[in-house]
């Protein structure tokens, strides 16, 4: 009998496309969408932003900081043992006692 021959790492470099397929147009749709609000996370301080950091960190997850779509809303989304969950602050929120809160939190599971 002769060698057989494995063929399906070639088939599916043919048919399995990931990554750099017209990212133009994906970014476009993404960045589309914006609109200018009034939500902004340079009004809180550094501090507290580096303190949900290190201690999100310290327990060996992530965290990601960003807006709403239409800027409308601040979202902090951690990331901890597979789970995640995105927190929700309106624009107009004290986002320095919001990030005590959840500073205390992670605190308490440190």
């Amino acid at each position: 009998m002769g060698a057989m021959q494995n063929n399906s790492a070639e088939k599916n470099r043919k048919t399995n496309r990931r990554g750099s397929v017209d990212n133009k147009k994906r970014l476009g749709a993404l960045l589309g969408g914006r609109k200018d609000g009034e939500a902004d996370w340079g009004e809180c301080t550094s501090a507290k932003l580096h303190a949900v950091v290190i201690l999100i960190t310290e327990l060996g997850g992530a965290v990601t900081i960003g807006l709403s779509r239409d800027k409308g809303a601040h979202s902090l989304t951690l990331m901890l043992d597979g789970e995640r969950e995105t927190l929700w602050f309106n624009r107009d929120a004290d986002l320095d006692a919001e990030l005590d809160t959840v500073v205390g939190m992670l605190e308490v599971n440190t």
